[in-house]
């Protein structure tokens, strides 16, 4: 001991710094570390939880996409196998009403004929 005090140090003076550096140390600990690690592991999980939730939703979102795009292929087959048995109905309304049309048409004419054969004869 004799030979810290040639050296200028009090050893009394030491040891209350060495227990204010533990008291310190200590308090440091106790106030700010602890809560500061806590708090930031009650961050990074809810971070994780919401990267988690965020993968989630996008492969939902994939999903649903995919279930889109085989909707939208399935009603327009749907559609265009509509529209051409439209188009086909159509066609045969027109036939059959083209028929119609000449059948009547040979009909007036026939009777125009026969007509004009009564008032020939009168």
């Amino acid at each position: 001991m004799h030979l810290l005090g040639t050296l200028g140090i009090n050893i009394w003076l030491l040891i209350a710094q060495i227990i204010n550096f533990a008291l310190l140390l200590w308090i440091m600990n106790k106030l700010i570390y602890k809560p500061l690690i806590n708090r930031i592991e009650k961050d990074e999980a809810i971070i994780d939880k919401a990267l988690k939730t965020e993968a989630a939703l996008v492969e939902k979102e994939k999903k649903l996409e995919q279930k889109q795009k085989r909707y939208e292929t399935k009603f327009k087959n749907k559609a265009k196998l509509i529209i051409s048995e439209a188009e086909e109905i159509a066609e045969e309304i027109k036939k059959t009403a083209k028929e119609e049309a000449e059948q009547e048409k040979s009909s007036v004419l026939a009777q125009i004929h026969q007509r004009l054969r009564e008032v020939d004869r009168l």
